[in-house]
């Protein structure tokens, strides 16, 4: 038996809501690994590296850490498709989305959203749903270098060359605890997001929006 719209759409937006619960919960519990990943390539840091240092988190961080966050969407992704598909199975039916990928869901969604004619009884959510740059991943998630030039111009480390042993090794020390304190703010950001810059599109927004597409979709389709 068909339930009501009203009933069908209650149920996608509880979906909806504990899936960006589950989000939420997840990223940060998984950035501590990264953080590890990355501390044990700056741990490995020269004297010399850091004279160039911006080309070394080129070619050892930056690499690294975008591995993570497509490896981390791909996961994440297939997770909420399953789920997607296990809720619309419950309550609009297993034939429902069959010729519909999570993606197509997605991207049908955000048109939905920018439309001039929004669908009667989509809810509020829909109106915070953007398409620019939310489905860019690998280094830049939506604009800029995914490890800023703030990060990278620390302290200055021109003089460890020239100093004593003692002193250079301990410069070093100093200067790895900073970088690596500078790269897990700016790696955070990249994945939870954050207050810095609003022009940075972080992994969790784009799982946001995607999730929220599916969703706005979903409803559009339950009418």
């Amino acid at each position: 038996m068909q339930l009501p719209t009203e009933v069908v759409q209650a149920e996608i937006l509880d979906w909806w809501e504990g899936e960006r619960e589950k989000i939420t919960q997840i990223l940060p519990d998984r950035l501590p690994a990264l953080f590890y990943s990355v501390d044990k390539v700056i741990d490995g840091m020269s004297a010399a590296d850091f004279l160039k240092r911006g080309k070394f988190i080129a070619e050892k961080v930056e690499p690294l850490v975008a591995d993570w966050i497509e490896r981390t969407y791909k996961e994440l992704t297939h997770d909420i498709d399953k789920s997607f598909r296990a809720s619309a199975e419950e309550t609009e039916g297993g034939d429902a989305y069959q010729k519909w990928s999570y993606g197509e869901m997605a991207t049908a969604g955000a048109a939905i959203a920018v439309s001039a004619a929004p669908v009667a009884g989509i809810p509020f959510f829909a109106g915070g749903l953007t398409t620019v740059g939310t489905a860019i991943l690998g280094l830049t998630l939506g604009g800029g270098a995914l490890i800023p030039a703030a990060v990278v111009a620390l302290a200055g480390s021109a003089a460890l060359l020239a100093a004593g042993p003692g002193i250079r090794s301990k410069a070093i020390s100093q200067l790895k605890s900073k970088l690596k304190i500078s790269l897990h703010d700016t790696i955070t950001t990249r994945v939870v997001g954050g207050a810095v810059d609003a022009k940075l599109v972080s992994l969790k927004h784009v799982l946001f929006n995607e999730l929220q597409g599916v969703a706005l979709k979903r409803m559009e389709m339950a009418k």
